[in-house]
């Protein structure tokens, strides 16, 4: 088997492992504002000048997402460090970042951006949380926070319509 054909082999295993429902569907809103972009350029320079999430930054980028979280007027972020994006193998997150798998890339990283702002305590109180693209990821709080398969370690930042939440690894939801 080819090496390109090996690593478009992981990425589908990995995507259908995150799920099948397409990133296409609206945003649908009821005369709600939207985020003011001067609190979101900040926010997104926020996550592009800490060196743990330079590689969620380029992603976010690469997926044109901060576009799709301009429109929203709240938001959680459960941003994975560097580290927890190196667990996965190079050549399956070299190959989400290809231009042909943007799709793939948005579908990983939507499931990081949750549509209201929600602090430690609503998040500890809740069992599922919907995603920016209307799939749900569960919740535990036993010793430890987790969304699906990642630890919520700490929050990094916060605002009246944002919160920046530090993740152990992406989030994967487990099926």
């Amino acid at each position: 088997m080819k090496r390109r054909d090996l690593i478009l082999f992981i990425g589908i295993i990995v995507a259908s492992i995150i799920g099948t429902k397409s990133f296409a569907i609206p945003i649908e809103k009821s005369n709600s504002k939207k985020i003011n972009p001067e609190e979101v350029d900040r926010i997104i320079k926020t996550i592009k000048d800490n060196p743990e999430f330079s590689i969620f930054y380029q992603a976010i980028e690469q997926a044109e997402l901060s576009e799709a979280i301009a429109k929203l007027d709240k938001m959680t972020l459960m941003i994975p460090t560097n580290r927890a994006i190196k667990m996965l193998p190079s050549d399956v997150w070299e190959n989400f970042m290809d231009e042909e798998n943007k799709e793939g890339l948005v579908q990983l990283l939507s499931y990081h951006v949750i549509p209201e702002r929600l602090n430690l305590d609503e998040l500890k109180r809740k069992e599922k949380l919907n995603t920016i693209n209307k799939q749900s990821v569960s919740l535990t709080n036993k010793k430890e926070l987790k969304i699906e398969n990642a630890v919520v370690q700490e929050k990094k930042e916060e605002t009246k319509d944002i919160i920046i939440y530090k993740l152990d690894r992406l989030i994967m939801p487990l099926k």
